[in-house]
């Protein structure tokens, strides 16, 4: 008998690029990364962002400061759950073993 007909055909898929940034879980990894600095530099302009919006006529002054917090707040929120997201990923892809 022929030497492939004793083994089987693996169900390799041809792949482009390096291998390892197109594993399942770094596509996914670098997005959330992508979404943490978003959040980030969001954060850090913030108030500028409520302060236009004063200057704008779009807030009244008196709530600045509550939209200030609430925009903080409504931030915080989205980076804590970028983190849980990102830490379940993680887990499932360390418990998943190294890729061969």
């Amino acid at each position: 008998m022929a030497a492939d007909l004793l083994r089987p055909r693996s169900a390799r898929s041809l792949r482009l690029g390096h291998p390892s940034r197109l594993s399942d879980g770094a596509v996914e990894v670098s997005l959330l990364i992508l979404g943490h600095v978003v959040v980030f530099f969001l954060t850090l302009f913030h108030d500028e962002f409520v302060a236009e919006l004063v200057d704008e006529d779009w807030l009244l002054a008196r709530m600045a400061e509550r939209s200030e917090i609430a925009v903080g707040l409504v931030l915080f929120l989205c980076w804590s759950a970028l983190l849980l997201r990102l830490i379940s990923v993680l887990r499932r892809v360390s418990e998943r073993g190294p890729v061969a």
